[in-house]
């Protein structure tokens, strides 16, 4: 079709609809309906010597501003497949349930091993059951200097500075699912743009992924800024259930769930059953297992690299 002044006309009505639609900015205030608290489990069971945690608290209403509650005086105690039962205990009673190794190199965690957690707090009984998956070493973390791109500009973050790859391969045979984790100078990178998750080697559920190396956007994605000398990068490589990663997945979908096209919200999935099926108290979370892979690297002008090795 041409494009006339007279057709640019015909458009201005639906522009200007459009554009005061975008521009509405009025408070509402939402009347969101009170819920009774449940129990929300975040805990994981992991290779690395030292001591294991699971935290337990309350569920909170939504848009609550209160301090998340912890739940005290809760039986914590995780089985494994060989009938070995480990015991988590609260010394603070923050709701911070540990088990503590007899020595600190003891490690609780080992691949192939299914692992099942039981808690019993205020008479009801729960349970969530994980194995504990393999996971491939992670062989570099390579940088160069370069201008940050779109997604690393913002307050507080360097215009020009040391963007990093790390590089894994995906073992052999089809279904290992992996979480990435970045820390810069031993802080967690732990927002919602920093959840990276992998199907083998790629980002999606496919075949096509099966003992390839972790393709750019995985290798890079968690990066949501440059680093300057002499910081420190720390990359981990978690093993986790297929179930995990649809887990991560819905709570990366949710967090990023906004704008003027948000689809309707979704609940996140747990594994976190209560014995009773019976009874009303249910709970969300996630008791994860993972093995870890991990490599540390101190950013230094003369160890950088002219390009990726793509």
């Amino acid at each position: 079709m041409k494009i006339t002044f007279k057709n640019i006309l015909s458009f201005i009505p639906s522009i200007i609809l459009l554009l005061g639609l975008i521009s509405c900015e009025d408070v509402i205030q939402l009347e969101v309906p009170k819920t009774d608290p449940y129990l929300v489990v975040d805990g994981s069971i992991t290779n690395l010597a030292g001591e294991q945690v699971i935290k337990l608290t309350k569920s909170q209403d939504l848009l609550s501003l209160a301090t998340v509650e912890g739940i005290k005086n809760a039986t914590v105690k995780v089985t494994d497949d060989l009938g070995k039962i480990y015991e988590f205990k609260d010394p603070k009673n923050v709701g911070k349930y540990v088990w503590i190794p007899t020595k600190p190199t003891d490690i609780m965690g080992v691949v192939g091993r299914t692992y099942t957690l039981e808690v019993n707090s205020e008479g009801e009984n729960y349970k969530a059951v994980s194995k504990l998956n393999r996971v491939p070493k992670i062989d570099s973390i390579v940088y160069k200097f370069d201008d940050a791109n779109l997604r690393q500009k913002g307050t507080g973050k360097p215009d020009k500075g040391y963007d990093a790859h790390f590089y894994a391969v995906d073992l052999k045979g089809i279904g290992d699912c992996y979480r990435v984790k970045i820390y810069k100078n031993d802080t967690l990178k732990n927002s919602a743009e920093n959840i990276v998750i992998a199907y083998d080697g790629i980002g999606n559920k496919s075949p096509i992924g099966d003992g390839l190396a972790f393709i750019l956007p995985l290798r890079r994605l968690a990066n949501t800024e440059l680093y300057r000398e002499n910081d420190k990068i720390r990359v981990e490589l978690l093993s986790i259930t297929e179930a995990h990663f649809d887990f991560w997945l819905q709570l990366r979908q949710e967090l990023n769930n906004a704008g003027l096209f948000a689809r309707p919200a979704a609940r996140i999935p747990s594994n976190i059953n209560n014995v009773n099926p019976n009874s009303t108290k249910q709970a969300s979370g996630w008791f994860g297992t993972s093995a870890i892979s991990t490599m540390e690297v101190k950013i230094e002008k003369a160890k950088a690299v002219k390009d990726f090795n793509e």
